[in-house]
């Protein structure tokens, strides 16, 4: 556009230039052409200065002086033109649509990965403090996303959070305009979030809008960003692969029944579980279906992959599975009511359980073989959690507490009191604490 804009002025530079060698009318005729062109404002509206720079213009040739008039405004185009991509190169940079940097410790989704392992190296295990605590519009639905220095909270009546992870001050507010159904997942391109209605939203970074689609059931699980793609379920029965960039649809795979749960990527398969109690891998790329099999009783939590090996918990088991083949390795009966995900690290597996009536308890598994290794009564009923290990504890919230549990014996190693606390809020990262509360409040608790 610069370059056809400078081309106009040029031409009715000449034009003004030429009807300027007949100056038998005198110097009121040349006051009269050396006003601003009409119809062009800004840069476009540049006074024709040539024309009345007096007797020595007029006295050229008027081939000399259209072509004298070419040289002096050629360096100026040129510096226009170099100008203006500088900024736009520069604009490009600083602003590609509010990037979110994933650098240092984090918790960016469910499970902290598409994988959902629900593991990172360590976390704060000593005394506990609060640090800050920020009131929301309305109750958290899921766990806060944490990326680099921010939070990203979403709340059940449609308003999406970013928070400055130093001292919880509110950074933007986005509303969705629907009911938000789980936690944000969060990857460079922007911040997704799923809401009761069908839709999935995407805001970047600087809390705009970058793409929603609209699909034909609730989304009661959070999307996973993969690559350059984003994978989701809906209780229409579909679990959809959009673009991240732009979510226009790259595929869809129709399962036997709605699908509540988030689905799980890894080795180039989308692992998920259906309603009709179906465990199901599809090629990440084309979504062709390359293995299934039937569980006992209906998902509670999304599958988990680690070590060629996927975990599904159910209501009424938990089946270790080869993660090429879907050939079962294992199965335990569960004899209480599964209260959170699975959390693995290596070849350990913790949940949490409970029944009615019960205080819940954390049983720890072999991955390998299923075996019981220990079982901790909590004391009390926790309601569903979101559990996370390291490499030294495994850390939950109860109603009242935020607690910590020794991997390998399950001995108690932190406590701190969070009266209201929602034990499925917990977020955990290497040197912060996050938890929502019945108040409307999320804390941030450190050492």
């Amino acid at each position: 556009m610069g370059i056809r804009g400078t081309g106009s002025r040029l031409m009715g530079c000449r034009a003004c230039v030429k009807k300027g060698v007949n100056v038998k009318k005198g110097r009121e005729q040349k006051r009269r052409r050396t006003k601003p062109l009409p119809g062009r404002g800004g840069l476009g509206g540049v006074r024709v200065w040539a024309a009345g720079r007096g007797d020595e213009r007029e006295s050229m040739a008027p081939g000399k002086r259209a072509k004298a008039l070419r040289r002096s405004l050629l360096p100026g185009a040129l510096l226009f033109l170099a100008l203006g991509a500088l900024v736009s190169s520069a604009f490009y940079v600083r602003r590609p649509r509010g990037a979110i940097s994933l650098a240092g410790p984090g918790m960016a989704m469910p499970g902290g990965g598409p994988e959902h392992v629900s593991y990172l190296p360590a976390a704060p295990c000593g005394n506990l403090r609060e640090l800050w605590s920020t009131r929301l519009e309305a109750e958290i639905p899921g766990p806060c996303a944490v990326a680099a220095d921010r939070v990203f909270a979403a709340c059940r009546n449609g308003f999406l959070y970013c928070l400055d992870l130093d001292g919880g001050r509110p950074l933007w507010l986005f509303d969705v305009k629907g009911e938000i159904t789980s936690m944000p997942a969060v990857f460079e391109g922007g911040v997704l979030v799923s809401t009761l209605d069908g839709r999935v939203v995407c805001v970047d970074g600087k809390g705009g809008l970058l793409w929603e689609v609209e699909v034909g059931g609730s989304v009661l699980s959070s999307p996973v960003p993969s690559g350059k793609r984003v994978y989701f379920t809906s209780l229409d029965g579909f679990l959809y692969c959009v673009d991240a960039a732009r979510g226009s649809e790259k595929w869809r795979f129709q399962a036997d029944a709605p699908l509540e749960v988030s689905p799980c990527i890894y080795e180039g398969q989308v692992l998920c579980a259906s309603y009709e109690g179906t465990l199901f891998a599809l090629d990440a790329g084309s979504g062709r279906l390359l293995w299934s099999t039937h569980l006992q009783g209906l998902p509670v939590c999304f599958p988990v992959a680690d070590e060629g090996r996927v975990f599904q918990v159910t209501d009424a088991e938990l089946r270790c599975a080869d993660s090429q083949s879907g050939k079962t390795l294992w199965s335990l009966a569960l004899g209480g009511k599964v209260l959170s995900n699975p959390a693995v690290r290596g070849n350990q597996l913790v949940i949490l359980m409970g029944g009615p009536g019960e205080g819940s308890f954390l049983l720890s598994l072999d991955a390998r073989t299923g075996d019981r290794l220990w079982q901790v009564a909590l004391g009390m009923e926790t309601g569903k959690a979101n559990i996370l290990a390291t490499n030294n504890d495994v850390y939950l919230a109860t109603s009242d507490r935020v607690l910590a549990l020794e991997w390998e014996t399950g001995a108690p190693t932190l406590g701190y009191d969070a009266e209201g606390a929602l034990p499925s809020t917990l977020t955990v990262t290497q040197d912060r604490l996050l938890v929502g509360t019945e108040r409307r409040k999320v804390f941030c608790l450190g050492e």
